[in-house]
């Protein structure tokens, strides 16, 4: 009586016994408070959206609602990561061509500017120049105007060889190793061109300026104005190097000020915030002298330079001595001046004939070649080419600028002095970490990201005895082929091989077991390393599976798949490889993810960022572990060198070593012999830890994108701005597929599968299904509510959203689709609206009926 009481009881709370008889005795599991984490695995929507046949337009909208809410819920989590960046602000060329074309890494392995392994500046700029495209201010084009006419100009900066100026792992003349932009000694920096697109003229004169064909005197290039790399200097004087034909020497001058004095007058100005009070003391027709700040110069003529006690150097320009009453005597001059001095005895030749002169001294490694030709008659320029040559090996660090290099004694090499060359560092990119470290004496792990981000520590090789190592740990083996047998605790690693390489998701697994295929319910079981996750599918029968026909691992002939583990987008199918009629069977899986298995095949693994990590033993003693870049969309032009390590064993111990086929040269520093490092091209950083008496460890710091150096070709004034690299959680949508909405009569059976059910039972027979098909369809709907109600149906998940009216149905479809605003809990909720206002709670009792029932 109790139990037909109880029966009663449910009936009388207004959904009826045959509605709920699914739910009664089930697991219970459906609840309101976990929506919709049942209907989403792996980020994928499984399940269906049903409506009635002859669904009213408010079921339709609701299941529509229902479904839009729902896409947003299919999403897998995802981290985004974006690289820092430099910013120059002020003239610069950050040395690349294009958003592709962009300088790499050098990497150090003994074959150094093969074209395969290196780029330099030269590398960019093919061996030519960079322009006023590059640079705007620096380069920019200009004119040289005198009494011959106007010669406009232009200005290029050549990089024309790839054995200098590339950034490497170096190690510099004070034992720091590290990253450098390197310009060796013997070799080009840059050279520098001004090319006249109509020649800067002038007469040969003597020195009472007339014409004379054994003239000295360049008189109409004096006093003109040119603006080199964005300094502006005047030609003071012009010669032909003692009236030589052919031959000629600039003496050019330029500096932080300008002015004309009168004799005996005084000015104060300001240079790099220091006040100079300067006067000019003696003037005749060839020379003069200054006071500065109390200190007397030395008697200067025409082009003449004098340094002060503060290194600054004041010059003669023009000198204007009137002798008469009432002449003008006046000096023009420049304070802070810079005196060049430009020289070729040989302009019809474009050899570079004199080294050039700055401040009276000798620039070693820049030399003047000035291209024209002179009839004795006209002296006309073309070009000025002046080359800069390294005269010491050059280590530009991360940060610094070539001007500034300890080795670099003479910065006029860098010809005026107002340009640059800077190296702010590699690019930040985020990265991660791989590594193979001890677990022991006898025992090392392999250490990366897996598929989803998570840290996988990999058993990677064992000491068996003496010189034998196998792959694993000292209990359980590490299955890296297919045609291998797995045992109960065996490690695998599965990569699904149709993506590509670079880009595919690896997860490391180990096999916990199985049931006998007689069991009630059998399942096999994994768990996954890196999240920590246990995974278990139940085993199909062999009958309703595809068998494997032919000899699979170790021989053995594979009898069916009895499994599917889907991860990350791909399907691995397990087989048994001895008898499923006995617990923990041997199986054997398609590691690849293809349909075929037993393949002596090795589908290695990718890292979340993308390296891919191969795990070979090329005998039974020795384990090679190669480590590479393998997507070219990865990386620019040059292709990083494979990271490779050995392991082997000794006495019963593993050791590490550098692999037999290394290309890389390692360095140590100095101050750090315990560790050796590289970087390859794709900028990936390796360090090598050997201390004595303890095992050998390899870090690698992998980035999440290719690490570019960043060099620029600066003017003066020129400031950066730097932002870190950043890593954010995301996530990413995966689109409920179409034809997943259905009407009731094309779900053959509604019990198979997870459904969401729009409209009660009058409307809708595959509700009816659900709930036991109610003789009265409107058994526990009443007006003005709506239900939302879970089902447990063999397994399966089944989610009720229905009401008395079409509008109640509506308003139960809203808060299904908003589920996030209301408390949902439990196996049912109830739907009310005031106004525009919806509302939920639990059902509300309904007086029981309790009808007398005698005990039969």
């Amino acid at each position: 009586m109790n139990f037909k009481k109880t029966i009663k009881r449910i009936s009388a709370l207004g959904i009826g016994a045959s509605m709920v008889g699914a739910t009664i005795f089930g697991a219970m599991a459906a609840d309101l408070a976990q929506y919709p984490t049942q209907y989403v695995k792996d980020g994928k929507f499984t399940g269906v959206l049903v409506v009635g046949d002859k669904a009213a337009a408010e079921d339709v909208i609701g299941v529509s609602d229902i479904a839009v809410s729902l896409q947003f819920a299919a999403t897998t989590p995802v981290t985004v990561s974006a690289g820092g960046s430099v910013t120059a602000e002020g003239d610069a060329w950050q040395v690349q061509k294009g958003a592709t074309n962009v300088m790499e890494l050098s990497e150090d392995d003994g074959t150094l500017n093969s074209g395969t392994d290196s780029e330099a500046i030269a590398t960019i700029t093919s061996n030519s120049f960079i322009d006023s495209t590059e640079l705007p201010g620096l380069l920019a084009s200009g004119t040289v105007s005198n009494t011959k006419g106007d010669s406009p100009y232009d200005q290029r900066m050549y990089f024309e060889y790839t054995d200098t100026g590339y950034v490497q792992h170096l190690e510099d003349r004070e034992d720091v190793t590290a990253d450098f932009l390197y310009f060796p000694s013997g070799k080009q920096i840059a050279r520098y061109e001004l090319e006249f697109t109509t020649s800067l003229e002038s007469d040969v004169d003597d020195s009472a300026g007339s014409a004379s064909s054994t003239g000295d005197y360049l008189t109409d290039f004096e006093d003109t104005e040119i603006t080199m790399l964005g300094s502006k200097f005047t030609i003071v004087t012009a010669r032909r190097n003692g009236g030589n034909p052919g031959q000629i020497k600039l003496t050019m001058m330029g500096g932080a000020v300008r002015d004309t004095l009168l004799e005996g007058n005084t000015k104060t100005y300001t240079i790099d915030g220091k006040d100079y009070e300067a006067s000019l003391a003696f003037v005749d027709a060839n020379s003069a002298k200054f006071t500065v700040n109390g200190e007397g110069t030395r008697d200067m003529l025409d082009g003449d330079t004098d340094k002060l006690s503060d290194g600054t150097t004041i010059g003669v320009s023009e000198i204007l001595y009137q002798d008469y009453a009432g002449g003008v005597h006046s000096v023009e001059f420049f304070l802070g001046a810079q005196k060049i001095e430009l020289k070729d005895t040989n302009s019809n030749s474009s050899a570079y004939s004199n080294e050039l002169k700055v401040d009276d001294e000798t620039i070693d490694g820049a030399t003047v070649d000035i291209q024209g030709s002179d009839d004795s008659s006209t002296f006309k320029i073309d070009k000025i080419n002046i080359n800069m040559t390294a005269d010491d090996n050059y280590y530009v660090p991360a940060g610094g600028k070539l001007s500034e290099n300890p080795e670099l004694d003479e910065p006029a090499l860098l010809f005026t002095k107002g340009w640059d060359i800077e190296y702010r560092g590699l690019s930040d990119e985020g990265s991660e970490e791989i590594s193979i470290k001890a677990a022991g004496s006898d025992d090392y792990e392999l250490n990366f990201l897996d598929g989803k981000g998570n840290e996988v520590n990999l058993p990677l090789v064992n000491a068996v005895s003496g010189s034998v190592i196998r792959f694993g740990d000292n209990d359980d083996d590490l299955i890296v082929n297919e045609n291998k047998s797995i045992t109960k605790d065996d490690y695998f690693v599965v990569t699904d091989v149709s993506d590509t390489d670079g880009e595919r998701q690896s997860f490391a697994l180990r096999y916990r077991g199985a049931d006998k295929i007689s069991a009630d319910n059998p399942i096999i079981k994994f768990s996954e390393l890196g999240s920590g996750d246990d995974i278990e599918r139940t085993i199909s029968a062999p009958s309703s599976q595809t068998s494997y026909s032919g000899v699979g691992p170790d021989g053995l002939t594979v009898v069916s798949e009895l499994a599917q583990i889907k991860l990350g987008g791909g399907t691995y199918r397990v087989y048994n490889t001895s008898s499923a009629k006995s617990n923990d069977f041997s199986i054997t899986i398609s590691l690849d993810g293809d349909t075929t298995i037993g393949e002596n095949t090795n589908p290695g693994l990718n890292t979340k960022g993308g390296a891919s990590i191969l795990i070979q033993n090329t005998s039974a003693t020795n384990v090679t572990v190669h480590i590479d870049t393998p997507n070219t969309e990865d990386y620019d032009d040059l292709a990083p060198t494979d990271i490779n390590f050995s392991l082997t064993a000794s006495s019963g111990e593993v050791a590490l070593a550098k692999g037999l086929a290394n290309a890389h040269n390692y360095k140590t520093p100095d101050d750090d012999n315990d560790n050796s490092y590289i970087y390859t091209t794709y900028g990936t950083y390796v360090q090598l830890y050997s201390q004595t008496g303890s095992p050998q460890e390899v870090i690698i710091d992998y980035p999440n994108a290719q690490r570019l150096p960043q060099v620029f070709v600066t003017g003066q004034g020129v400031s950066f701005t730097q932002t870190a690299a950043t890593t954010t959680d995301a996530v990413t949508v995966q689109r409920i597929d179409v034809g997943a909405t259905k009407l009731a009569s094309e779900v053959a059976n509604i019990n198979a599968v997870n459904s969401i059910l729009v409209g009660g039972p009058c409307a809708n027979a595959a509700a009816a299904d659900v709930m036991g098909n109610p003789a009265d369809c409107t058994a526990g709907f009443e007006p003005g509510v709506g239900k939302i109600q879970m089902f447990d149906v063999n397994g399966n998940v089944a989610m009720l959203v229905a009401g008395y009216s079409a509008a109640d149905t509506r308003n139960a479809a809203q808060v299904a689709a908003n589920y996030g605003d209301y408390a949902l809990t439990g196996e049912a909720m109830e739907v009310t609206k005031v106004g525009s206002t919806l509302t939920v709670a639990e059902p509300s009792a309904a007086p029981a009926e309790e009808e007398a029932a005698t005990e039969e």
